[in-house]
């Protein structure tokens, strides 16, 4: 069972929400799941951003207080790709290359568990196939160190693979008596974008690059599922495509059959940013990014919609209560220390907006009831923390 997407298929759908756009209603926080075209029709209709929030933010109901954590490790900056909106395009002179070592992954990752951590995503840049394994094998390393030291969570970011290389990814993981992956691995690729000739415009038509073959990955979630994983990532990065209509359609698309395949589903929709080398604008308003995210919280309950922070405090705060999963940290190679990390804009893939210390981004949610699966807390960090302002919308804990 693979995901195929068409454009007759996406405008079809676009063209019957129109029809419903100016009569549909908020969905009922009890009511059932609205259709793609149901979420299409309420991104095309006049109803307000926050009342789309509202009623996210009320289907959610308690699970908005129960959320996930996890911080991003870059074991690399290094890549073969040519997207242009990215900093650590293979072309960019700017960038300050780094690979870390597997003694530095180890300090990184026993940092981050010292420092309450217990899920983290590792990444590097994205490989011909003639250079792919070394990448494989860097994660790999990277995978079973983590797993020792008892990190729940895994998210594994390194491009598009074939289904030889997955095998070899996950040879040292074990395995259910199913076949299927026993520890908790997410397997990360974002598309970027859905539409084929922005796709071309911004990842490039070299067959040589590895982000070139749009259809390849397209269809990475579908071997990994073969290969054994149980949980994956797909992802939009809003602003390149400025058609949102039809980037909602597509990704509700993908996550609909990705669901139907028994996967448990992460959404990440993280906006257009600043990198080195680029003159990246933000690509879409904040109210943009709000209803966005609404309308996916709507759409996919039993997903869980990953919020970072690329996005700045106050938007945390706005959009939150309607995401599953808060991810802190830095987009450069091995940056965390004791207390803080490192945020070159030099040396990493993006800009990070906020670049506080996870402990108080994650403090200022927990003293409001918050619970975050995969942070504990050290008792230096668990006092008092800002308390969020009450237009965030968050319910309050019951214990």
């Amino acid at each position: 069972m693979h995901f195929e997407l068409t454009e007759t298929r996406v405008r079809e759908i676009l063209a019957e929400a129109a029809r419903r756009a100016p009569s549909i209603a908020l969905p009922e926080a009890s009511a059932g799941e609205p259709s793609v075209v149901d979420m299409a029709a309420l991104w095309l209709s006049a109803l307000p951003v926050e009342e789309l929030r509202a009623a996210a933010v009320a289907r959610r109901g308690p699970r908005a207080a129960d959320l996930e954590t996890f911080s991003p490790l870059y074991v690399t900056n290094t890549c073969d790709a040519e997207c242009r909106m990215c900093g650590m395009r293979r072309d960019n002179p700017e960038l300050e290359r780094e690979t870390a070592s597997p003694a530095q992954v180890q300090r990184q990752l026993e940092t981050l568990e010292r420092r309450g951590i217990r899920a983290v995503a590792l990444l590097t840049g994205e490989y011909r196939r003639d250079t792919r394994r070394w990448a494989i094998g860097l994660t790999r390393d990277a995978l079973g160190r983590a797993l020792r030291l008892g990190f729940r969570h895994v998210l594994i970011n390194i491009g598009s693979l074939a289904e030889d290389e997955l095998a070899e990814l996950l040879a040292d993981v074990p395995r259910r008596a199913d076949g299927r992956i026993a520890p908790r691995l997410t397997l990360c690729t974002f598309q970027e974008t859905y539409d084929r000739e922005t796709y071309r415009r911004f990842m490039g038509a070299n067959p040589d690059n590895p982000r070139a073959d749009f259809e390849r990955r397209l269809g990475n979630f579908d071997r990994a599922a073969a290969a054994g994983m149980r949980a994956v990532n797909p992802g939009l990065l809003l602003g390149l495509c400025r058609d949102l209509p039809y980037e909602l359609v597509s990704i509700a698309l993908h996550v609909r059959h990705l669901l139907a395949r028994g996967l448990e589903v992460f959404v990440s929709v993280p906006r257009l940013r600043q990198a080195s080398g680029t003159s990246n604008a933000r690509g879409l308003s904040d109210d943009e990014f709000v209803r966005m995210v609404a309308i996916l919280s709507l759409g996919f309950p039993e997903a869980k919609i990953v919020l970072t922070t690329r996005e700045p405090a106050e938007i945390q705060r706005r959009v939150l209560p309607m995401a599953g999963v808060l991810s802190a940290g830095s987009s450069a190679v091995a940056p965390y220390t004791a207390t803080g990390a490192r945020f070159p804009l030099e040396a990493s893939q993006f800009e990070v907006i906020d670049q506080r210390p996870f402990e108080e981004i994650l403090g200022e949610y927990i003293a409001q009831g918050v619970r975050f699966e995969n942070y504990e807390a050290r008792a230096e960090s668990a006092g008092a923390r800002p308390r969020i302002p009450r237009e965030a919308g968050l319910p309050v804990s019951p214990g």
